[in-house]
């Protein structure tokens, strides 16, 4: 009986699109073989001891083997929890804690993490290269090696322990930019909706990161973020070749994508920032790929050199607790700044969610293009709440919507764009500063990197703009105040938006979600 679950989309594709293939540093295989492999695995965790409703960590890169787990997991009933390695040790192992996690499989390479998170579970199983060697001198366990555990395993048929889609499949944590990260329960259901409704999004549109049946996918996203927002579950569902890049340098990134044929990838602004400056740096001019980007703001600076460098692109809207919510659209190439900047920000909504942008005391806000609000959506896969933390829940999850906490303003046409994150925008005079509007015009100047605006306390005014800005090269400071001078005399700034202060820098913090890390900004430059 099918029942709508997560390993059946793998076993559609082992049936239909089976000699396909999934590339893996120097591993080639087809999806037949996957299949086979995440079933061996499945056996394998059930001669653990692992069943339905357990959880089970996995500490690594985006892998043949992870992929496979996330499959495996499905087949027992198991919650599979894509562990975020860039999170600090204290926050890694609160979201172990927290999932209870009883098995914990981990590429090799991060074996000083394990050390930390070993006393949390059952067993550690070690993917990747070499074999196991050493055990927990305390508890007197061995370790396991995932390959070794295949090798004795027949793929058989398919576990079957009644799964079904209202199940839970998938943990998934926040990045933890405001305290400690939040956990969220997801079901089969969800993880199987949300991903399609993804990838018939970009089939359904002419866009930058239009999805086609002869594309060949690279996620950059890890697996940790929303199982790299769906690509595990969608490139097999449409049969398309899947190239995991592991721990791929962005000019190895480069090389993989010229050697595969690697035509669509994922990733945030600056993933993308870091792939284009490895192509300036081998001297590469052009990189025709298409690119789903989100997660943050895309300047327009960035923007730009990514369609001059024949980067095609579209922006993904989402999070951790609501999945995925939109994606940009357009009709058209984009052939002007106005173009470009309609498709950096102007979002449509994926078949089967509702949003609101509401004021201050709850009311909707007229879809003018200008008046902003905080963004609340409804959509058929939001998470119940977060795991444990009733008082978050009832603050974010009301109704059955879910309080973005973005700023956002709706568009006459229909679409919207997400401006900021309300805790980042600036109420100077009892009037919204939007920063990433700045940082976007601050984004075009030649030599600028990276740009952050901040605010800063004020006696009179409540707060102001700081701007902080990483350079590649000298930056003249009039230049940047020219620029700025110059998009308020276009419109494109008003005038009280021009920050009090600029501070030029080697480089700007970054979360582990890649995105500019404002809190530390603050920390530094609010006060100056």
């Amino acid at each position: 009986m099918r029942r709508g679950v997560i390993h059946e989309i793998l076993f559609d594709a082992a049936w239909h699109h089976g000699k396909t293939e999934i590339v893996s540093g120097d591993m080639r295989l087809t999806y037949a073989q996957a299949w086979e492999r995440a079933v061996k695995a499945a056996h394998a965790m059930r001669g653990m001891g692992i069943g339905r409703g357990d959880v089970i960590g996995i500490l690594d890169v985006n892998s043949h083997q992870a992929f496979e787990l996330q499959y495996a997991a499905s087949m027992l009933g198991a919650i599979a929890h894509p562990l975020n390695f860039r999170l600090p040790l204290n926050h890694l192992v609160h979201t172990v804690r927290q999932g209870q996690d009883c098995v914990l499989f981990a590429n090799r390479a991060m074996e000083p993490v394990v050390d930390a998170l070993r006393p949390l579970v059952r067993h550690v199983v070690w993917l990747g290269e070499g074999r196991a060697g050493r055990g927990d001198a305390a508890g007197g366990r061995a370790d396991l090696d995932y390959e070794d555990l295949l090798s004795g395993e027949e793929a058989g048929s398919t576990p079957d322990p009644g799964v079904t889609d209202a199940d839970p499949y998938s943990l998934l944590h926040t990045t933890g930019t405001t305290g400690r990260p939040k956990a969220m329960r997801y079901r089969h259901r969800d993880i199987v909706q949300a991903p399609l409704q993804i990838a018939h999004h970009l089939a359904l549109h002419e866009t930058g990161a239009k999805l086609t049946a002869g594309d060949v996918v690279m996620p950059l996203i890890p697996f940790f973020h929303i199982h790299a927002w769906g690509t595990p579950i969608f490139a097999p569902y449409l049969g398309l070749k899947l190239v995991l890049p592991g721990k791929a340098t962005p000019a190895e990134q480069i090389r993989l994508v010229q050697s595969e044929g690697v035509t669509w990838s994922n990733m945030v602004p600056t993933q993308l920032l870091m792939l284009l400056d490895a192509m300036r740096n081998d001297g590469e001019n052009g990189l025709r790929l298409k690119v789903l980007t989100g997660g943050s703001q895309l300047p327009m600076g960035l923007a730009s050199r990514a369609y001059e460098t024949g980067v095609r692109y579209s922006v993904i809207y989402g999070g951790s607790d609501q999945l995925c919510a939109a994606i940009t659209v357009s009709a058209h190439a984009p052939g002007s700044r106005e173009n470009l900047e309609a498709l950096s920000s102007r979002l449509a909504r994926i078949p089967m969610v509702r949003m609101s942008i509401r004021g201050e005391d709850g009311g909707g806000l007229p879809a003018d293009g200008h008046s902003a609000g905080e963004l609340w959506v409804e959509n058929p896969w939001l998470p119940d709440g977060y795991v444990g933390d009733e008082a978050a829940t009832q603050q974010t999850y009301v109704d059955g919507w879910f309080r973005t906490g973005d700023l956002a303003v709706a568009h006459p046409d229909g679409t919207f764009s997400v401006v900021d994150r309300v805790k980042d925008a600036i109420k100077s005079g009892g009037e919204w500063i939007i920063p990433s509007a700045i940082e976007s015009v601050i984004s075009e100047i030649a030599g600028v990197r990276m740009a952050a605006v901040i605010a800063r306390p004020d006696e009179r005014w409540g707060e102001r703009p700081v701007a902080v800005i990483a350079a590649n090269e000298p930056l003249d400071l009039s230049a940047v105040e020219a620029h700025l001078a110059k998009a308020v005399e276009g419109g494109r700034l008003a005038r009280f938006w021009l920050p009090d202060a600029i501070h030029i820098v080697q480089d700007l913090p970054l979360t582990s979600a890649g995105k500019v890390d404002k809190l530390a900004l603050r920390a530094t430059f609010a006060a100056t």
